[in-house]
């Protein structure tokens, strides 16, 4: 449950998340967003006696709330062998030949239609990456993760079906400039040029007017792939838009982009873990649409249920429950003490993280 408090620090209950950054009344951080609010913190806060504005959500009724010791079972997003297999032939195909982007088009609208009927068959709006594994080949891999990561985010943010398609497309198509870009700076291990890095920096422009002529595709998705390395602050590109100009497509590819760009190993870089990429994410928060950060933090499963984790206290557990819009802290048994543990608002575990 996500409630507003307008009134005074004493006002916040104990267990609460902030899920915005809370401010005094002369504009000084007092609070960032996502910190867990205990009676610890609020006996420190409580010398500000002034009115605040907080947006908060509950993790648990209360830390003393009976819970099940059996995992939930993980019913997020997941695509079948078959589609698998479909996704990386068909996208192969198409790619293989720019010139007829009629075809292109057509048969990368029909893979977003398969995407989300899967989307809208699954029980939960989860993204476990390890279920939506299409291939090693990183060009297809990129594509449909961003695709239907993009698909699911639009769903969970309550977008119509009609938008949920056009995104998944959008995502599908988002890097189709790189086709422009030579091979060898693509794929380059070490680290680009300023020269060469202003020609990666054209691949949206590439990619929007390559869509042009395709009858299949509506203006919307090609600015969503226009503008899918565009942020919020206006530090992205090609055209440093700010805010809303840069379209609701736009903001929810940049975000995917981003985590799935993150998580994937290239010829210059290793993979980040879901959680190390997370935590990068935060740090970069200014740079996406807030309400659509927070609202992929609700869908992610970084430590999906049934997993094995490793504490920095040296114990181990298993995901028994995920914690909505707080993804690096669910619920877990502890082993070697059976004894389940929120880590989000157990006072003994505030300080212990996730290390494996």
């Amino acid at each position: 449950m996500v409630q507003d408090i307008y009134g005074h620090v004493t006002d916040l209950p104990s267990g609460c998340i902030t899920e915005t950054d809370i401010y005094t009344d002369t504009g000084a951080l007092l609070c960032p967003m996502m910190t867990v609010i205990d009676d610890k913190l609020l006996q420190s806060l409580a010398s500000y006696k002034g009115m605040i504005h907080a947006t908060i959500s509950y993790v648990v009724e209360s830390e003393n709330k009976e819970l099940d010791d059996i995992p939930l079972p993980d019913d997020s997003v997941s695509f079948d062998e078959s589609f698998r297999q479909y996704a990386v032939e068909s996208l192969s195909n198409l790619y293989s030949n720019l010139e007829d982007v009629e075809t292109l088009t057509s048969g990368v609208v029909e893979i977003g239609k398969k995407v989300c009927a899967f989307i809208d068959g699954s029980k939960e709006l989860g993204i476990n990456l390890s279920k939506l594994k299409i291939s090693d080949e990183y060009t297809y891999k990129h594509s449909v993760d961003v695709g239907t990561m993009a698909a699911i985010l639009a769903k969970a943010l309550g977008e119509p079906d009609s938008f949920v398609q056009d995104v998944a497309v959008a995502g599908l198509l988002h890097d189709i400039g790189k086709e422009n870009i030579p091979p060898e700076i693509i794929n380059k291990p070490a680290k680009l040029s300023i020269d060469e890095f202003e020609m990666i920096k054209t691949h949206p422009v590439h990619g929007y007017k390559l869509l042009m002529d395709s009858t299949n595709i509506t203006e919307e998705i090609r600015q969503g792939v226009l503008n899918h390395h565009e942020n919020v602050d206006g530090s992205g590109y090609p055209r440093a838009l700010t805010g809303d100009k840069i379209g609701k497509m736009g903001k929810i590819l940049a975000i995917v982009d981003v985590y799935d760009a993150l998580v994937t190993k290239r010829p210059y870089k290793e993979a980040k873990s879901p959680a190390e990429a997370i935590e990068i994410m935060f740090t970069m928060s200014n740079k996406f649409d807030i309400d659509y950060f927070r609202t992929f933090l609700s869908v992610i499963n970084i430590y999906p249920n049934g997993s094995i984790i490793k504490l920095s206290n040296g114990e181990t557990g298993v995901v028994l429950r995920q914690n909505k819009s707080y993804p690096l802290r669910p619920v877990v048994k502890i082993t070697n003490i059976q004894t389940i543990v929120d880590l989000s608002i157990n006072r003994d575990y505030l300080g212990t993280v996730i290390v494996a």
